[in-house]
Protein backbone atom coordinates (compact mmCIF):
# COMPACT_ATOMS: atom_id res chain seq x y z
CA UNK A 1 0.00 0.00 0.00
CA UNK A 2 1.40 3.39 -0.97
CA UNK A 3 0.47 6.61 0.82
CA UNK A 4 0.59 9.96 -0.92
CA UNK A 5 1.05 13.07 1.20
CA UNK A 6 0.89 16.43 -0.50
CA UNK A 7 1.70 19.86 0.91
CA UNK A 8 -1.96 20.93 1.10
CA UNK A 9 -2.96 17.83 3.07
CA UNK A 10 -0.05 18.25 5.48
CA UNK A 11 -0.80 21.98 5.96
CA UNK A 12 -4.52 21.35 6.54
CA UNK A 13 -3.77 18.75 9.21
CA UNK A 14 -1.05 20.89 10.82
CA UNK A 15 -3.49 23.82 11.07
CA UNK A 16 -6.21 21.59 12.52
CA UNK A 17 -3.83 20.08 15.09
CA UNK A 18 -2.20 23.42 15.98
CA UNK A 19 -1.84 22.86 19.75
CA UNK A 20 -1.46 19.09 19.84
CA UNK A 21 1.67 17.06 20.50
CA UNK A 22 3.04 15.22 17.53
CA UNK A 23 4.66 11.80 17.77
CA UNK A 24 7.24 10.85 15.16
CA UNK A 25 6.37 7.77 13.13
CA UNK A 26 2.75 7.66 14.17
CA UNK A 27 -0.39 8.59 12.28
CA UNK A 28 -3.99 7.59 12.00
CA UNK A 29 -4.90 5.56 8.92
CA UNK A 30 -8.37 7.12 9.08
CA UNK A 31 -6.89 10.54 8.24
CA UNK A 32 -4.82 9.54 5.23
CA UNK A 33 -5.89 10.93 1.89
CA UNK A 34 -7.15 8.42 -0.67
CA UNK A 35 -4.33 6.39 -2.19
CA UNK A 36 -3.18 7.37 -5.64
CA UNK A 37 -4.91 5.22 -8.22
CA UNK A 38 -8.19 4.90 -6.32
CA UNK A 39 -11.13 4.89 -8.70
CA UNK A 40 -12.64 8.33 -9.06
CA UNK A 41 -16.22 7.06 -9.14
CA UNK A 42 -15.79 5.02 -5.92
CA UNK A 43 -17.72 2.11 -7.42
CA UNK A 44 -15.80 -0.43 -5.36
CA UNK A 45 -16.68 1.45 -2.15
CA UNK A 46 -20.34 1.43 -3.20
CA UNK A 47 -20.07 -2.32 -3.87
CA UNK A 48 -18.47 -2.77 -0.43
CA UNK A 49 -21.40 -1.10 1.31
CA UNK A 50 -23.94 -3.08 -0.73
CA UNK A 51 -22.05 -6.32 -0.01
CA UNK A 52 -22.12 -5.65 3.72
CA UNK A 53 -25.81 -4.75 3.55
CA UNK A 54 -26.80 -7.87 1.61
CA UNK A 55 -24.66 -10.23 3.71
CA UNK A 56 -26.18 -8.77 6.88
CA UNK A 57 -29.72 -9.11 5.56
CA UNK A 58 -29.09 -12.64 4.29
CA UNK A 59 -28.17 -13.63 7.86
CA UNK A 60 -31.27 -11.87 9.19
CA UNK A 61 -29.16 -9.46 11.27
CA UNK A 62 -30.10 -5.92 12.18
CA UNK A 63 -27.43 -3.26 11.81
CA UNK A 64 -26.96 -3.49 15.58
CA UNK A 65 -26.49 -7.26 15.27
CA UNK A 66 -23.87 -6.77 12.57
CA UNK A 67 -22.05 -4.17 14.65
CA UNK A 68 -22.10 -6.46 17.68
CA UNK A 69 -20.85 -9.49 15.72
CA UNK A 70 -18.09 -7.47 14.05
CA UNK A 71 -17.30 -5.51 17.22
CA UNK A 72 -17.63 -2.14 15.49
CA UNK A 73 -19.65 0.94 16.33
CA UNK A 74 -23.28 0.96 15.17
CA UNK A 75 -22.91 4.43 13.66
CA UNK A 76 -20.01 3.20 11.53
CA UNK A 77 -22.01 0.18 10.33
CA UNK A 78 -24.77 2.58 9.27
CA UNK A 79 -22.30 4.81 7.39
CA UNK A 80 -20.78 1.81 5.60
CA UNK A 81 -24.16 0.70 4.32
CA UNK A 82 -25.62 4.12 3.50
CA UNK A 83 -22.77 6.48 2.59
CA UNK A 84 -21.24 5.50 -0.75
CA UNK A 85 -18.28 7.84 -0.18
CA UNK A 86 -17.39 6.53 3.30
CA UNK A 87 -14.14 4.54 3.52
CA UNK A 88 -13.97 2.56 6.78
CA UNK A 89 -10.63 2.01 8.47
CA UNK A 90 -8.62 -1.19 7.98
CA UNK A 91 -9.53 -2.48 11.46
CA UNK A 92 -13.24 -2.16 10.69
CA UNK A 93 -12.82 -3.97 7.37
CA UNK A 94 -10.88 -6.74 9.13
CA UNK A 95 -13.63 -7.10 11.75
CA UNK A 96 -16.38 -7.18 9.11
CA UNK A 97 -14.56 -9.71 6.95
CA UNK A 98 -14.07 -11.96 9.98
CA UNK A 99 -17.71 -11.68 11.08
CA UNK A 100 -19.04 -12.31 7.57
CA UNK A 101 -16.46 -14.91 6.50
CA UNK A 102 -15.18 -12.89 3.54
CA UNK A 103 -11.55 -12.61 2.31
CA UNK A 104 -9.69 -9.76 4.02
CA UNK A 105 -7.45 -8.58 1.18
CA UNK A 106 -10.30 -8.30 -1.30
CA UNK A 107 -12.45 -6.58 1.32
CA UNK A 108 -9.65 -4.05 1.88
CA UNK A 109 -9.59 -3.39 -1.86
CA UNK A 110 -13.36 -3.05 -2.13
CA UNK A 111 -13.51 -0.71 0.86
CA UNK A 112 -11.02 1.73 -0.68
CA UNK A 113 -8.17 0.89 1.70
CA UNK A 114 -6.02 -0.69 -1.01
CA UNK A 115 -5.60 0.02 -4.70
CA UNK A 116 -7.60 -2.42 -6.79
CA UNK A 117 -5.03 -4.03 -9.04
CA UNK A 118 -7.28 -6.91 -10.09
CA UNK A 119 -9.23 -5.59 -13.05
CA UNK A 120 -11.68 -8.48 -12.67
CA UNK A 121 -12.50 -7.39 -9.13
CA UNK A 122 -13.30 -3.86 -10.29
CA UNK A 123 -15.53 -5.16 -13.08
CA UNK A 124 -17.31 -7.61 -10.77
CA UNK A 125 -17.81 -4.83 -8.21
CA UNK A 126 -19.47 -2.64 -10.85
CA UNK A 127 -21.74 -5.50 -11.96
CA UNK A 128 -22.63 -6.34 -8.36
CA UNK A 129 -23.40 -2.72 -7.43
CA UNK A 130 -25.54 -2.30 -10.55
CA UNK A 131 -27.55 -5.48 -9.91
CA UNK A 132 -28.28 -4.98 -6.23
CA UNK A 133 -31.03 -2.65 -5.04
CA UNK A 134 -32.14 -1.76 -1.55
CA UNK A 135 -35.21 -3.67 -0.38
CA UNK A 136 -36.20 -5.14 2.97
CA UNK A 137 -35.86 -8.77 1.92
CA UNK A 138 -33.35 -10.11 -0.59
CA UNK A 139 -34.91 -10.65 -3.97
CA UNK A 140 -33.97 -13.73 -5.96
CA UNK A 141 -31.83 -11.57 -8.24
CA UNK A 142 -30.04 -9.95 -5.27
CA UNK A 143 -29.49 -13.35 -3.70
CA UNK A 144 -27.95 -14.67 -6.94
CA UNK A 145 -25.84 -11.53 -7.36
CA UNK A 146 -24.61 -11.83 -3.78
CA UNK A 147 -23.73 -15.53 -4.13
CA UNK A 148 -21.92 -14.93 -7.43
CA UNK A 149 -19.90 -12.02 -6.03
CA UNK A 150 -18.95 -13.83 -2.80
CA UNK A 151 -17.88 -16.85 -4.87
CA UNK A 152 -15.67 -14.57 -6.98
CA UNK A 153 -14.18 -12.94 -3.87
CA UNK A 154 -13.23 -16.33 -2.46
CA UNK A 155 -11.51 -17.58 -5.64
CA UNK A 156 -7.74 -17.80 -5.14
CA UNK A 157 -5.66 -15.29 -7.10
Amino acid sequence: MRFTFNKEWLQKNADRDDNLEIAAGSFSLDQLPPAEGDPGDRTTVLAFGRLINLCRRKRGWTIEGLASSARIDVSEAIRIERDASYVPGPRTVFQLSTALGLPRERMLQLSGNMIVRDRGLGEQAVRFAARSASVEKLSRQEHLALEEFVKYLNEPR
